[in-house]
C-alpha cells in the first residue's frame, strides 16, 4: 500500500469516526473567540450600565462596595468596551458564590449569576473538557487536537495537485454531480483554512500538554504554586487592612508606574494576612479579549512590585508558550484574529458534513454499480 493510500484512508475513516465531536469542538470554538459579546447579547441587564460611564468609580470603591455587601472578592475586573460594567468575581474554589455586575457610575448591583453556567460558561466546559473534567475530559481535547494536526497536514498532501494546477485547484468547485461538489467543498475548505486550523489546533495542544514544548523550547517548568485556602466558603473575607497599607487605587497607581501604558484588567486583593496584591495588564492597543498579557505581585504592606511575569521578563521561547492562550482564540491577533478563529471553527462542520455527504454518495453509486442489470422483457 502507498504511502498515499495510507493517508487517505487514515484521513477518511478517522474523519468519519471522530468527524462529528471534532465539529462539535470547531463549533464551540468559534463561539468562544467571540464569547464576551455574545455573553453580553444574551445576558443585556448584566452589561447596560443605568446611566452614562462618567464619573467610573475606583478599584477601592469597588471593593468596599463588594465587601460591604457580604461578598467575597476574588477578581475585580473594570469596564472596557465589550463590557462596560464592574465585574466582582469570588476566589477560586469558593462555593456557592456569585459573580456581580455593578453599575459603572453609581456602584448599583445590576445582577448576579454564576458564570459558569448558562450558555457561554456550559460551552467554555464542553469545548475544554466535552464536559468530561474529572474524567479526562481536557487531555482528551488535548489528543483530538493532536489528531486534527495530522487531518491538516494529510489533507494538505492529498488536495496537492501532482500534474501542476495549483491556482486553479484553490478555485474550482463543480456542481454537479453532487458528489463532486462535495468533495470540492471539502477540499477548497479545508486547504484555504488548514494553517490556521493548524495553528488553533497546535495552540490548543500547547495549552492542554505544555511539557510537551517545554523542554524542546528550553523553558524550565513553573514553580509549585501556593495550595488554595481551605477556608474557601461564603463567609470568607479579604485579609483584613490598616491604614497605613496602601488600597486597591494605589495599588493600581504603582503598577500603572511600573508599566506605564498598559490598561489593568483585573485586581485581585490578599484573601490572608501577608499575601500581596496581583495586578494583570494587557497593552493598551491590543484586543480587549486579551485580558491576560503580564501579572504583576505586589506587596500589600508597601505596593511595592514583587515579581512580573510577562513579556519583559519571559524569554522569547517562554513568552510564545505562555501567548498560545490567546493565539488559540485569535485575541493575538486582535479582531481579524478573532475571525479566522471564528472562521475555521465553522468550518470542522463543514468538513465533517461534506466528507461524510461524499462517503454516503460513493457508497451509494458502488451499491448501483454492483446490482445486476435487468433482464431484457421478451417480445410477443
Amino acid at each position: 500500500m502507498t504511502l498515499r493510500r495510507t493517508l487517505l484512508l487514515g484521513h477518511r475513516w478517522i474523519g468519519l469516526v471522530l468527524g462529528l465531536i471534532l465539529a462539535l469542538l470547531g463549533a464551540t470554538g468559534s463561539i468562544l473567540s467571540w464569547q464576551r459579546e455574545i455573553d453580553a447579547a444574551l445576558h443585556p441587564a448584566l452589561f447596560r450600565p443605568g446611566g452614562p460611564p462618567d464619573p467610573v468609580l475606583s478599584f477601592a470603591a469597588i471593593q468596599r462596595l463588594a465587601e460591604a455587601g457580604g461578598r467575597q472578592v476574588g477578581t475585580i475586573r473594570p469596564p472596557d468596551a465589550v463590557w462596560p460594567v464592574w465585574v466582582v468575581a469570588p476566589p477560586r474554589g469558593a462555593r456557592g458564590a456569585m459573580t456581580a455586575y455593578l453599575d459603572p457610575a453609581t456602584g448599583a448591583l445590576l445582577g448576579e449569576r454564576d458564570a459558569r453556567a448558562g450558555f457561554i460558561g456550559v460551552t467554555r466546559e464542553l469545548h475544554d473538557t466535552l464536559l468530561l473534567r474529572d474524567h479526562g475530559g481536557r487531555e482528551v481535547v488535548g489528543w483530538l487536537g493532536v489528531l486534527t494536526l495530522g487531518f491538516c497536514v494529510s489533507g494538505i498532501w492529498l488536495w496537492w495537485p501532482r500534474g501542476g494546477g495549483l491556482g486553479r485547484a484553490l478555485v474550482t468547485l463543480r456542481r454537479r454531480p453532487a458528489l463532486l461538489l462535495n468533495l470540492d467543498l471539502h477540499r477548497i475548505t479545508g486547504i484555504w483554512l488548514a494553517v490556521v486550523l493548524a495553528v488553533v489546533a497546535g495552540s490548543g495542544v500547547a495549552i492542554v500538554f505544555p511539557g510537551w514544548f517545554r523542554p524542546l523550547l528550553g523553558v524550565a517548568p513553573p514553580p509549585p504554586r501556593e495550595a488554595p485556602a481551605r477556608d474557601a466558603s461564603p463567609s470568607r473575607q479579604a485579609a483584613p487592612r490598616n491604614a497605613s497599607m496602601p488600597d486597591a487605587d494605589a495599588i493600581v497607581a504603582a503598577a500603572l508606574r511600573h508599566l506605564p501604558g498598559q490598561v489593568v484588567t483585573g485586581l485581585m486583593p490578599p484573601a490572608r494576612p501577608r499575601q500581596p496584591w496581583i495586578v494583570t495588564l494587557r497593552p493598551g492597543n491590543s484586543d480587549a479579549e486579551l485580558r491576560v498579557r503580564t501579572s504583576l505581585t505586589l506587596d500589600a504592606a508597601t505596593g511595592a512590585v514583587l515579581e512580573e511575569r510577562g513579556p519583559r521578563t519571559r524569554g522569547t521561547a517562554e513568552d510564545a508558550l505562555a501567548l498560545q492562550r490567546w493565539l488559540h482564540g485569535g485575541a493575538a491577533l486582535g479582531l481579524p484574529g478573532r475571525a479566522m478563529v471564528f472562521l475555521s471553527g465553522l468550518a470542522m462542520p463543514l468538513l465533517f458534513g461534506t466528507g461524510l455527504a461524499a462517503w454516503l454518495l460513493r457508497r451509494r453509486n458502488r451499491q448501483r454499480a454492483r446490482q445486476p442489470a435487468p433482464f431484457p422483457g421478451k417480445t410477443a
